[in-house]
């Protein structure tokens, strides 16, 4: 990771992490490391049958990432930027939410194992929105396997986050409200966001909900 500034954007279901990812990259420009989740054959099994399905869907997740971090640690990276849409710990707080105990047990085992290699952020970007605002936007885009999204799920997903980053002390944290950004059509967001990561924050920062429009406030 040497000589790469690594940035993580992180935040619940629809928030836009992916869209401010690749607008991010475009401008710096960046090496980016996508979550894929049209590779998990359990998922849209998952949000039919939750319960069923929790375990393997947990577990496809946490080895997909553990590759995809694992790869990303010994890469030899030449570009100054790299960007995630993920955070390694992302595997964690959803399986807490989903598995049983004994299930959750077996996971964390396996978890604290990996974690071990993960490569450590240089700063963590928190997308947070209204419930209403993420279900719409879940909506629009028309992924068939979120087609029937629980709204109690992303709720209770959503009070992870925000109990987790309460908290978050593991590296600077960028919070940013989402309600009024459109990542894809709004330069202005993007560039205030963009602004305050080429500071290399070495603290927490929070962007108000003005931020869309470019502005500091």
């Amino acid at each position: 990771m040497k000589g790469s500034y690594y940035i993580v954007v992180e935040g619940p279901i629809g928030v836009g992490k992916t869209t401010l990812v690749k607008r991010l990259a475009q401008r710096l420009p960046a090496r980016t490391v996508y979550e894929v989740f049209e590779e998990n054959p359990f998922l849209a099994k998952f949000y039919n049958d939750r319960q069923r399905y929790a375990f393997q869907t947990e577990m496809f997740f946490l080895l997909s990432r553990f590759r995809q971090q694992e790869a990303f640690a010994q890469a030899d990276l030449f570009s100054p930027w790299t960007i995630s849409d993920y955070l390694w710990e992302k595997s964690r707080l959803f399986a807490r939410e989903t598995l049983s105990p004994e299930e959750f047990g077996l996971f964390d085992h396996v978890f604290q194992i990996l974690c071990r290699t993960v490569p450590t952020p240089d700063v963590v970007v928190y997308l947070h929105a209204p419930l209403d605002v993420l279900m719409s936007r879940i909506a629009t885009r028309g992924r068939p396997y979120e087609a029937d999204m629980d709204r109690g799920y992303l709720a209770n997903l959503c009070d992870v986050y925000e109990g987790y980053f309460a908290t978050y002390a593991d590296t600077p944290l960028v919070v940013v409200d989402t309600t009024d950004m459109n990542f894809a059509t709004n330069d202005g967001a993007v560039d205030t966001i963009l602004q305050v990561l080429q500071g290399h924050p070495s603290s927490h920062v929070v962007l108000p909900r003005r931020a869309h429009d470019g502005l500091l406030v």
